[in-house]
């Protein structure tokens, strides 16, 4: 995996929204992943405590709607629940060249905040159970420690307008060794 210059305009927006909400943040540098099972183990935190980050697409009439999915890393997305809760035709995980650019950041290492109007967020509150969350900064090599309370303060703050903030309960417990946040496994178009 290779993090290319243009990953970093997410990872420098990114910390000046934080520095902008005066939220204290712990930043870890380590070697190249994105996956969750094994970044988990890199940084020494619980699967639980991390906010996985997935773009999906959402087909309504024929029409493409862009959502980041955040939830626990050790829950998979129950895209059916989205599908309905939508009114949704089709839903499945976005292609790798979308999701690139709606987030500027290779597969793996998308934040959970959305910096571009077409791509709204449904954050699972089973997140916010956890003191502290931990995810990877628009790069392969940097992650964030922050407190889930100031979390969903800037989302409560930045997310009124474009993009939107939707709050549900879209995560299924584990029960197989597949994950969902592999998105090379996922997608079709390579």
């Amino acid at each position: 995996m290779e993090t290319d210059n243009k990953t970093y305009v997410t990872y420098e927006t990114l910390t000046n929204l934080l520095n902008k909400h005066q939220v204290t943040y712990r930043e870890v540098e380590h070697v190249l992943e994105g996956r969750s099972d094994q970044i988990a183990e890199i940084r020494g935190n619980r699967k639980e405590q991390a906010a996985k980050a997935m773009v999906i697409d959402v087909s309504v009439q024929q029409s493409h709607k862009y959502y980041l999915t955040v939830l626990p890393g050790s829950n998979k997305v129950d895209l059916e629940l989205i599908r309905t809760f939508l009114k949704a035709d089709k839903i499945s995980f976005a292609k790798t060249k979308v999701m690139k650019r709606l987030t500027n950041c290779d597969s793996g290492a998308v934040p959970p905040f959305s910096f571009n109007k077409d791509l709204n967020l449904i954050v699972d509150p089973e997140l916010y159970k956890n003191e502290e969350i931990v995810f990877n900064a628009g790069r392969l090599d940097r992650s964030m420690y922050i407190f889930s309370k100031d979390y969903q303060q800037i989302l409560e703050s930045e997310y009124q307008e474009g993009p939107i903030l939707i709050e549900l309960s879209i995560s299924q417990v584990e029960t197989n060794s597949f994950k969902d946040n592999d998105q090379s496994i996922l997608e079709q178009d390579k």
